[in-house]
């Protein structure tokens, strides 16, 4: 994985980030525990494997031929598909760096229709992850409002690294 100095530092992150499933599943996984998982298609764990997005050991059973995984390689796979970078890494801080500088010009107290401009989704989506507390903020009525500070920790955080544009 790119985000981590040495093989010691890439486990710690994954026990630290996924530790029900190293006490669940044992060392090497198969496919469909692999999809159990990662909450995916069987169809989709083939399909990362072909791609070499996910390490797999060949393997024969008598006549049936299966894949091997292992859980680490599946679950660095997993930690970068959920974009569950340590807040601290190198990665982390740049990201936050090129938030900071694109909304530079913006006020410290947004207003939606701020938040609208700034993220690029509707006003509905916006009020939404702020009333699913998504995103901080505080509401007078119909008023919402949130520190910029709050936009940029919610930008570079995993569930908005998740979310899949509309537009393309």
């Amino acid at each position: 994985m790119k985000h981590f100095q040495n093989e010691k530092e890439r486990l710690e992150a994954l026990v630290k980030s996924f530790p029900e499933v190293f006490r669940k599943y044992p060392q090497t996984v198969s496919q469909k525990q692999a999809a159990e998982i990662c909450k995916v298609a069987v169809k989709t764990i083939r399909k990362w494997e072909k791609s070499g997005n996910l390490p797999f050991i060949p393997a024969v059973n008598k006549l049936v031929h299966y894949h091997k995984i292992r859980l680490d390689d599946l679950l660095s796979c997993l930690y970068i598909k959920e974009c569950r970078h340590d807040s601290e890494s190198l990665y982390m801080k740049k990201l936050k760096q090129f938030y900071v500088h694109k909304y530079k010009d913006y006020p410290e107290a947004l207003f939606v229709k701020d938040i609208v401009v700034m993220t690029g989704y509707a006003k509905t989506t916006v009020v939404n992850w702020m009333n699913n507390e998504r995103l901080k903020g505080y509401n007078k009525g119909k008023i919402y409002r949130t520190p910029k500070k709050y936009l940029i920790d919610f930008v570079c955080g995993s569930y908005y690294g998740k979310i899949k544009s509309s537009k393309g």
